[in-house]
Parts: C-alpha cells; sequence; structure tokens
C-alpha cells in the first residue's frame, strides 16, 4: 500500500454536479484515496462542482472542494497545493496546462493522466503530446484508448497502462434475478416478450450508442413475427427524441418501444433485473461502465466491438460483441441471447465482481501509486 507520505492531487472537471461515466470514474478514485490514505495526505478539487453537490460522507471538506466556475480561483488553489504536492493526478486531458505550469515551478512532480476516450481521440496540439511523452504517465481505461493513444497520437507505449473502470463501491447487487412485477406492471408488459434495455443519454450530438441500430434490428425480428419489448432509459434533447419516435413508427414499433426518461438511481437495480438483455452497439465507449453494471445484474449484455466496450465485456466472456453498423448481426444477437440456455446470472455476476469490482480496482491503483 502507499505510505501516507506520498502527497497527492486530484484535479478533475466534474464528479458530482454531473452525471456520466467520467463521473462515475473520479468518485470511484476519490473513494480509493480514502480508503488508502484516510483524511490525509491528498486533496482533490474540481472545477466545476458545486460545493452544495458534493457528497462529503466520509470526506472532510478540506480535502474534497468544488470550486463551482470558478477559474482563476480554482487554477490558484491547483498551483499553491500541486507545488506542495508530489504526485498530480489529471482526471481530464483539458486540465493539462495546469499540469505543465505546476512542473515548470516544481520539475520533479509526477504528473498522471486519465484517458477515457473520445477527449483524447481527436487531434492533440504538439505541446500536449510533447508533454505527455516527456513528463507524464498515462492511465487508459480501456485497451483501445491506450492503442489510439500510440496509433493516432504518437505517445510512447511505455508511457501508458491500462486500467479498467470499475464498479461502484458498496453497490447492492441482487442474488434473486426474478423480474419485478411491479415494473411489468407498470410499462404494461407483455409476460412473454422478451425485454431489451438500454441505459445512456439520448443526444442529437452523441449518436453513437447504437440504439437507432437495436430499433432497426427490432423492426426486422418483428416482421419474421418475433415480438420484443424494448426500454431505452435515459435524459434527450428535444432532436433526438423526435428522431427516435420517427425510427420506432418506421419500423411499426409503436408497442414495442418505450422511451423513459430519466430513471433514478434507487431505480435502477430493478430496470436491469427487468431485462433479458441490455443491448448498447456503441462505436464510442471509452469503456463503458454501464455494461459492466448490466452484467453484475446478470443481464445479457451485447455491446460493440469498435470501441473500449471490448474491454469491458472482457473480449467476449461478459457478452456478445458485434459490428455496431451491422443491423442483421445485431438481430442474431438479440435471438441468441435469449435462447441462450446455459447464461447463468450468477455466475456471470461473479465474473463482473472478480474482474471489475472495487476491492480489484482499488489494488490496482495502490499498486500503480507505488510502481515510481
Amino acid at each position: 500500500m502507499p505510505k501516507k507520505g506520498n502527497h497527492i492531487l486530484f484535479l478533475n472537471l466534474y464528479t458530482f454536479s454531473l452525471t456520466g461515466g467520467i463521473e462515475k470514474v473520479c468518485k470511484n478514485f476519490i473513494d480509493v484515496l480514502h480508503d488508502l490514505f484516510g483524511d490525509k495526505g491528498w486533496h482533490s478539487l474540481s472545477l466545476y462542482d458545486c460545493t452544495k453537490d458534493i457528497d462529503k460522507g466520509k470526506l472532510k471538506a478540506k480535502t474534497v472542494k468544488g470550486f463551482n466556475n470558478n477559474k482563476l480561483l480554482f487554477f490558484i488553489s491547483s498551483l499553491l497545493i500541486g507545488i506542495k504536492t508530489n504526485t498530480i493526478i489529471l482526471s481530464h486531458i483539458n486540465l493539462l496546462l495546469i499540469a505543465k505550469v505546476i512542473s515548470l515551478l516544481k520539475p520533479n512532480n509526477r504528473i498522471i493522466l486519465f484517458a477515457h476516450g473520445i477527449e483524447v481521440w481527436g487531434e492533440l496540439s504538439k505541446w500536449k503530446v510533447d508533454f505527455l511523452n516527456k513528463k507524464a504517465e498515462i492511465w487508459a481505461v480501456s485497451n483501445f484508448t491506450k492503442q489510439i493513444l500510440i496509433d493516432k497520437q504518437g505517445i510512447l507505449k511505455n508511457k501508458i497502462v491500462v486500467l479498467n473502470n470499475s464498479l461502484e463501491p458498496n453497490l447492492t447487487l441482487p442474488s434473486d434475478f426474478s423480474k419485478p412485477l411491479s415494473l411489468l406492471k407498470k410499462y404494461q408488459l407483455e409476460k412473454d416478450y422478451p425485454v431489451i434495455y438500454t441505459l445512456t443519454r439520448i443526444s442529437s450530438n452523441e449518436k453513437y450508442k447504437g440504439y437507432d441500430n437495436v430499433i432497426k434490428a427490432l423492426g426486422k425480428l418483428k416482421k419474421e413475427g418475433k415480438h420484443y419489448h424494448y426500454l431505452i432509459a435515459g435524459k434527450s434533447d428535444t432532436l433526438e427524441k423526435k428522431r427516435l419516435e420517427n425510427l420506432i413508427a418506421e419500423n411499426d414499433l409503436n408497442d414495442e418501444v418505450k422511451l423513459l426518461g430519466y430513471i433514478d438511481k434507487n431505480e435502477l437495480n430493478d430496470h436491469f433485473l427487468l431485462s433479458d438483455v441490455f443491448a448498447m452497439p456503441s462505436k464510442g465507449e471509452g469503456f463503458g461502465i454501464v455494461f459492466i453494471e448490466a452484467a453484475a445484474h446478470g443481464c445479457q449484455v451485447i455491446a460493440g466491438d469498435k470501441d473500449g466496450s471490448t474491454d469491458a465485456l472482457l473480449n467476449g466472456k461478459l457478452g456478445q460483441l458485434v459490428d455496431p453498423d451491422d443491423v442483421d448481426a445485431i438481430a442474431v444477437a438479440i435471438e441468441h441471447a435469449v435462447a441462450n440456455k446455459n447464461h447463468h446470472p450468477k455466475l456471470q455476476q461473479q465474473l463482473t465482481i472478480e474482474n471489475f469490482g472495487f476491492e480489484t480496482y482499488k489494488n490496482k491503483v495502490a499498486q500503480l501509486l507505488t510502481a515510481n
């Protein structure tokens, strides 16, 4: 275990005031720091978090602080703490400039960058690539992101390690995998129809999630006389919701597909249990925490084979990987999942925890922090 004197500064954009994959990673990482070091030897500063949103719980106010978009105060505070700190860890590449300034003032600082997905897949400025190669280490959340950094960005291979994302600590997981009758009644679902489920942000700016191709696949299956329910959950913007409604109508699925909107965190477990298959054949996941959440609840999982989803599904051990652009392949995967008599939810849950449980993640972080 790392010594308490390591003095870690964790800089992030959002952790508590926004919900998303990167924010979940930040929350888990803060929990790791607390478990490893208690209340001393580390700080977490968030540029955009509001103080009122920070879940103090076991955390002390002086350890975790939000700056409510006060860029100047955040920058000054980061510098003042950073020059007294041995290790600077960044949740996002947009914070790299602060690390560069700190390194000018204190050249021997250890700089670590989390690399999630699309934020590092696009073109990076030359100074960022040079700084990463000369001064920083990168913790990539998937082998897919690691390979893009090497092939496209020119980052040296020995600068990158893979640290897969994890389940939340103290996540309540089911021992009984029965479908909740209350939700069957609430959504008026036919008991004989298998339930397909997708949970994601439904945005006109993020059309890579694959739920549109799931709709097309189900439309194709309906024409063959095969019926399924499809529940799509998550906040949606007006443009994307309208596009989906039109697509649902075009595929004659108005009775089969339901757009659920936002689902409260306390209701997520039951929605996973309601589902026979979690399907999100995405093309833009850096990792895809929702896949391991679904797998840990016993769902069969279908994901795309063109992004970091391959890590989340253990290259096919936790579900099916399909070409996200191939509607026929998605339809076949859905049929295969529903017909699979060898699926054991408990065994899948155990495999997920072994590979992506919080304790596994914490141990890996501890090893990485002591690597240098």
